[in-house]
């Protein structure tokens, strides 16, 4: 077999376990890896810094990254507890089309210098009612995988950046609408960005994170609650990174997000502002760059 051959068969079996991989953990109890939010979350807004991202990355026929993030996080979405917590950094690419990041398999199927647009899937954390006493009666929110597509632009040192993602498992079974807007802030060391941005959730998230029926009010105490689709949230978050060597990368996230609506008024939610600070170091390695003729 051709080694022009190999690579895109190799992308395609490393594309199709990772879908497998996503879809079984998804389904699965959680982890301790798990604890009290989704690492790979914050490992991809790490990925993503100045300083920790690589652009001559999208110049290369492969690149991958291995690495560990850890920090504090909320024990669930509205929590006024705080747990730490850890879990993998692993991010990889072929030719800037087929990515995987922190918990994402997605393809750029568009792919221009500042756009880029395709599809994605991408793992949903669940929410365990042992996560904390507040959940006590409320019942499990199963992990799921989530599918949908992506809109990248970029011009300078702004990005924005549109998600649309749907339930396709057994999860919380709604959709998710993410924007934000990133920028470099003036700092030559360290590289620091700051991001803005917000979610809209639809009734099915909603309901399942923040909504209390009928039984589960007689289960927990809690008053019944609705809660529709809308905004959930707004936050703003600084990342960065820093090239200790060619080939280890150390980079940290600060988020603070503040949620609205009907999210905010859940009897569910003891604060509704919350808190994640993660720090991320991770190995690097990848191709030479491509000639310009076979970008």
């Amino acid at each position: 077999m051709t080694k022009t051959l190999q690579s895109p068969l190799l992308l395609l079996m490393i594309a199709l376990i990772s879908s497998l991989a996503m879809t079984d953990i998804a389904l699965a109890d959680q982890s301790p890896l798990d604890g009290a939010a989704s690492w790979s979350g914050i490992s991809e807004d790490i990925d993503e810094a100045p300083g920790y991202e690589d652009e001559r990355d999208s110049e290369r026929e492969w690149t991958l990254s291995i690495g560990l993030t850890s920090g504090f996080s909320p024990d669930y979405e509205g929590s006024n507890d705080y747990s730490f917590g850890y879990g993998p950094n692993i991010s990889a690419s072929w030719r800037d089309t087929i990515f995987y990041k922190g918990k994402t398999l997605g393809a750029n199927l568009i792919r221009q210098k500042k756009l880029k647009a395709g599809l994605l899937l991408s793992k949903s954390s669940g929410r365990s009612a042992d996560d904390n006493d507040k959940l006590e009666g409320l019942g499990d929110v199963d992990g799921s995988v989530e599918a949908g597509g992506f809109l990248n632009y970029r011009m300078k040192s702004f990005r924005f950046r549109v998600e649309s993602r749907q339930d396709i498992g057994s999860g919380h079974e709604g959709a998710l609408v993410i924007m934000s807007g990133r920028t470099k802030l003036p700092f030559e060391k360290p590289l620091v960005s700051l991001e803005l941005g917000t979610t809209w959730a639809s009734d099915d998230y909603m309901a399942s994170f923040f909504g209390v029926d009928a039984q589960q009010s007689l289960d927990s105490g809690l008053k019944r609650y609705h809660a529709g689709a809308g905004i959930k949230d707004v936050k703003i978050s600084l990342t960065s990174g820093y090239t200790i060597t060619n080939r280890w990368r150390i980079g940290g996230a600060l988020e603070y997000k503040r949620l609205v609506g009907d999210a905010a008024d859940s009897p569910i939610v003891d604060d509704k502002n919350q808190f994640v600070a993660g720090i991320s170091l991770s190995y690097h390695m990848g191709s030479k760059v491509l000639p310009e003729e076979l970008q």
